[in-house]
């Protein structure tokens, strides 16, 4: 899940192939611009935007251009890709090689997101709920 917080005519879009893109990604996760899978908190990645279904399968506009929209360039968001049980606000986070966000060491990791407050257990989305965090991607 990615609940978009900022305009989206502020933010860059690209499209990277979807065949490039992990089999558990769903919307939300990151991934590198090209689509492949992010290093370890040593790649900057991009969130994926087009949505995805519970069955893991993407939106008609993926199936009908085999490519997937990626966000990057300073926005705010609600995601549910995220590892850690407890984040607090201004805490750096990189990463994960599965695309999700991890706790980031600030000079060792690198850096693609800010959090902006605490872990939300009852973020409430499109009919569903989710444990959420606020953040702020570079």
């Amino acid at each position: 899940m990615l609940a978009l917080l900022s305009d989206l005519n502020k933010i860059n879009t690209i499209e990277a192939p979807q065949a490039n893109v992990m089999a558990t990604a769903v919307q939300g996760t990151f991934t590198l611009p090209d689509g492949n899978d992010p290093g370890a908190k040593t790649d900057h990645a991009c969130a994926i935007w087009n949505e995805s279904t519970a069955a893991n399968t993407w939106s008609p506009d993926v199936t009908a251009t085999g490519n997937v929209t990626l966000l990057f360039g300073g926005y705010r968001c609600m995601t549910d890709q995220f590892t850690s049980a407890v984040y607090t606000p201004g805490q750096a986070l990189s990463i994960a090689a599965d695309g999700k966000l991890v706790d980031a060491i600030v000079g060792t990791d690198v850096v693609v997101a800010y959090a902006l407050a605490a872990k939300d257990d009852a973020y409430s989305h499109r009919g569903s709920t989710y444990s959420a965090l606020h953040i702020y991607v570079l």
